[in-house]
């Protein structure tokens, strides 16, 4: 049987074979947005505004009440280019083709599907203000997932089709938690042979452990008893005092409640009676002990798109995940591990076709509406060096589409 030649077509396939085989957490979400970018020769910066699901509050009575129609979209961007570049001569091209598999197509896979999980975490992480557990401490009861399986259902997360992406220690803890359990002796005999758990648990229908779930910093403060500024606040923002002054930094990512303040369930819109918190949107420092809080979801109190129960009062106290307390509290840099429970819509991840190269390059496209993914492969001969250098390029965009369908378990 004749061997198979190295060609654009087969190095393209193989590639996106092993590039989704080996996505975890970018494998995981939403990736039906990648037709808007359908387009000849994407660039890095194109963007397409997404629309959201529109809701919409009931109304009692027999009497017609008509509602504003309010339109939310999310903006998607490409903004990140991933590359492999590599080579072979003429001779290389014809040899058996597993070599070239082995030794060059699955690496290179396996270098992109890492780098666009990575940058996918990274990118939408920091949006995601439902929290459990404590930073720096190894999740290691099936009490924090069940709890992050509340805050999903206070928020109308789909009961099917839950997540949970986990760093390998976390992994390894929750399935020697669950050992001891009176489970199948099926699912018992799986977990203990791959470290993980293989089928449905917890209520959360995939598990996977991913070496690239991001850590990050929280921030830092010494003995404060944090509180609003002022009553009836609402929007993006909330002014507060109560900071020690001059000592206090909120990072990007870190997670606050106020006192009284409770989410509110998005379709019944009535309480959960369960704090709503709050992820904060960019690090900020104090100066005075006074801090205007950049916050996510900003704090709509009625209509359509309501978030929470009611404003924070004048003097709400301020908690922050992570500190020791709320009065006189402190809170020291913790590194902690951002494991995710999410429902795949909280996420996105779009991809597009890169223009297609001129100069006498050759080039080839694997595209999958499935995966929502668009690989280009170029190749350019050199007769000086009987090289064929060549790289594998993918332009995508990771947005946050939902971030109330998703949650952070600490560690």
């Amino acid at each position: 049987m004749a061997n198979t030649l190295v060609t654009p077509s087969w190095v393209t396939k193989e590639t996106a074979r092993g590039y989704v085989n080996n996505l975890k957490f970018a494998g995981s979400i939403n990736r039906e947005y990648s037709d808007e970018f359908i387009q000849s020769g994407a660039k890095v910066g194109n963007t397409v505004n997404v629309r959201m699901p529109v809701r919409f509050t009931a109304t009692h009575g027999q009497a017609f009440q008509q509602q504003n129609i309010l339109e939310s979209t999310v903006a998607i961007t490409l903004n990140d280019q991933v590359n492999v570049g590599m080579g072979w001569s003429s001779a290389q091209a014809t040899t058996e083709i597993d070599e070239v598999r082995d030794r060059y197509v699955k690496p290179a896979a396996d270098s992109l599907a890492n780098a666009v999980d990575v940058s996918a975490f990274s990118t939408v992480f920091k949006d995601v203000f439902n929290s459990v557990g404590t930073p720096g401490t190894t999740p290691a009861t099936s009490l924090l997932y069940l709890q992050a399986g509340v805050k999903l259902t206070d928020q109308s997360a789909p009961v099917s089709g839950r997540v949970a992406v986990l760093n390998p220690i976390a992994m390894a803890t929750i399935a020697n938690a669950q050992a001891a359990l009176f489970n199948p002796s099926g699912f018992v005999s799986s977990t203990f042979k791959s470290g993980m758990f293989a089928s449905k648990a917890l209520g959360i229908d995939e598990w996977y452990y991913d070496q690239n779930v991001q850590s990050y910093t929280t921030g830092t403060f010494t003995a404060s008893t944090p509180i609003c500024s002022a009553a009836s606040q609402t929007g993006a923002s909330i002014t507060s005092s109560g900071w020690a002054s001059g000592v206090t930094t909120l990072n990007k990512g870190d997670i606050i409640t106020f006192a009284g303040v409770y989410t509110v369930n998005p379709q019944s819109y009535s309480s959960t009676n369960q704090l709503q918190q709050f992820v904060i949107t960019s690090t900020i420092s104090d100066t005075t002990g006074s801090i205007t809080l950049p916050i996510s979801p900003s704090i709509i109190t009625s209509g359509p798109l309501q978030t929470v129960s009611k404003s924070p009062a004048n003097n709400a106290v301020i908690s922050v995940v992570g500190s020791t307390g709320s009065v006189a509290g402190t809170m020291a840099a913790t590194v902690t591990a951002q494991n995710l429970v999410f429902h795949p819509d909280a996420f996105t991840l779009a991809s597009a076709d890169l223009a297609v190269p001129s100069g006498g390059a050759k080039s080839s496209f694997v595209r999958s509406k499935q995966y929502g993914i668009s690989i280009r492969w170029v190749e350019q001969y050199n007769l000086l060096t009987d090289q064929n250098p060549s790289r594998f390029d993918i332009l995508i965009g990771p947005a946050t589409l939902q971030a109330r369908l998703a949650c952070r378990v600490q560690g």
